[in-house]
């Protein structure tokens, strides 16, 4: 049978909701299951670059995702091992940040990264995460353009459920312009307490808000766990720092369902026609 790479961007545009932590975990738990991921550090904070790979990788800039667009190299030019079994990269550097304007009108704004992946290498690898930064910029249209699947991780609290409405509208948009097949696998609940009742009552509106309209929402939560915060000031995704941490089997969990759900080609159909809608803000008045 004929492997299929599956490229997924995690996105949200409210920063600091758990994107990096998502995109280091996601591919580790993958990792751990045989199947060969690569990351692609789409944002120019490059977290997920010092998370997989130590802060002295900042010093190489032979490997970027910079060095890729300036020169319109392909992925076998720049991607890199980490210190991590079946983990790949493409890092980023802080230097992106002074390219995205001078992209602002080029024929290829929006084709960035799929002209990176267009090559034999790309065919490799059972999984492709994108790491995105929280903005609408090219490097983020370009992520969606190349993705066959999106993620929002979202906290259970108002301003960040609200969010989540805006950001489909958002994704929407784009998809109709740049990637009609594009699905929504999910909306992931992050960071969650659960002996806080504003996390039990955000969890609830946003589950029964995905029921309502047809939009998918991971049976895994991610909990609250400061074994998270310690693995990355290690450099560590969660299952390398502390693999009996009740985090580190959610995103086991969650890895199992990716799998499940970016296997199941008849979902694909279904979630397809749903994004295709707009969503009616007023169904979510209480989120």
């Amino acid at each position: 049978m004929n492997k299929e790479t599956k490229i997924i961007a995690i996105v949200n545009q409210k920063g600091g909701v758990g994107k990096t932590t998502s995109v280091i975990n996601i591919a580790s738990s993958l990792s751990v299951k045989n199947y060969l991921t690569l990351v692609i550090d789409c944002d120019y904070q490059a977290n997920a670059t010092t998370l997989l790979c130590g802060d002295e990788q900042m010093q190489d800039k032979k490997h970027s995702l910079t060095l890729a667009i300036k020169n319109e190299l392909s992925l076998k030019e720049v991607v890199i091992p980490t210190k991590h079994k079946n983990i790949d990269i493409v890092p980023s550097h802080h230097d992106l940040d002074s390219l995205k304007d001078q992209l602002i009108g080029q024929p290829n704004q929006f084709s960035l990264i799929k002209s990176l992946l267009d090559c034999s290498l790309t065919k490799k690898y059972d999984y492709i995460i994108i790491d995105t930064h929280p903005s609408l910029d090219c490097f983020f249209q370009s992520s969606i353009a190349a993705s066959d699947y999106f993620i929002i991780p979202i906290f259970p609290e108002a301003d960040s459920s609200r969010g989540l409405i805006h950001q489909i509208q958002a994704i929407n948009k784009m998809k109709k312009f740049l990637n009609p097949n594009l699905e929504f696998l999910g909306s992931l609940v992050v960071k969650y307490d659960k002996y806080s009742s504003t996390h039990q009552k955000f969890e609830k509106l946003i589950r029964q808000f995905s029921q309502e309209n047809q939009l998918n929402m991971f049976k895994t939560i991610i909990p609250n766990s400061h074994s998270v915060a310690a693995a990355a000031a290690f450099n560590l995704p969660i299952n390398a720092y502390k693999n009996t941490s009740p985090a580190s089997k959610a995103y086991a969990k969650l890895a199992q369902e990716i799998v499940s759900l970016t296997n199941k080609h008849s979902t694909k159909a279904k979630k397809s026609k749903t994004l295709q809608k707009e969503l009616d803000l007023e169904v979510a008045k209480d989120l």
